[in-house]
């Protein structure tokens, strides 16, 4: 026969009765809230902190980059003005003081000897001496000895100098052409050879060229 447990006392326990399943889903899924909400939070302060440690790293990072020990390069602009920059000119004084320097000194003119005014009578010794030149050809000596002598025209020997002096100052006269033509007239009136020609034109009693220019007309003449 079989006994029932009916009559067997059961022990009695404090366990709690399980609640259905869907509250108990319910406070897990906010114990959970709680966490992930909490870590959030946390994440929050802990960037927070982050965020301004690092915002004050970036300040000093700043704050060194500003001092004014840094050299920044140039912008195009400023480096294009520096390019272009026209160079200074020296000093004026400077310029002016080579310029002195280098100058080279003024040439000196000589100026030809003012022509003495002639008297009336030594103007009247030049036109004698000129128409003796134009007939025949006469040393400067001769020239003068005709213009003085006292069978020639009778001027004073320093009026004829005078005269004789200002004809050849004028360029009026070349006196080894005046030899040449003294030596031809003899040679067309006699034969004469080369020494006899000079000596008859450097002659004291004769035309009294100088030796040079008696020698020069006897080269000229072919003697």
């Amino acid at each position: 026969m079989t006994q029932h447990n009916d009559d067997i006392p059961t022990a009695q326990w404090d366990q709690p009765t399980a609640p259905d399943g869907p509250p108990e889903s319910k406070k897990g899924w906010s114990r959970r809230r709680k966490i992930v909400v909490g870590g959030v939070a946390a994440f929050v302060i802990v960037g927070g902190i982050g965020a301004a440690a690092g915002g004050g790293s970036d300040t000093e990072t700043a704050d060194v980059n500003a001092s004014p020990t840094s050299v920044s390069a140039p912008t195009p602009v400023e480096q294009a003005v520096a390019d272009t920059a026209v160079p200074e000119a020296p000093a004026t004084a400077t310029q002016v003081a080579d310029t002195t320097t280098k100058q080279a000194p003024a040439p000196v003119t000589e100026q030809a000897p003012a022509t003495p005014s002639l008297t009336s009578s030594q103007r009247n010794a030049v036109r004698a001496g000129e128409t003796y030149l134009d007939m025949m050809g006469m040393s400067k000596q001769g020239l003068i000895g005709q213009l003085s002598s006292d069978a020639g025209d009778g001027f004073s020997v320093e009026d004829a100098t005078v005269a004789v002096n200002h004809i050849e100052q004028q360029g009026d006269v070349d006196w080894n052409a005046e030899a040449v033509e003294a030596g031809q007239a003899y040679l067309d009136m006699m034969g004469m050879s080369r020494s006899g020609l000079i000596q008859q034109l450097t002659s004291d009693a004769g035309d009294q060229f100088t030796v040079e220019q008696a020698t020069y007309a006897a080269d000229q003449l072919g003697v």
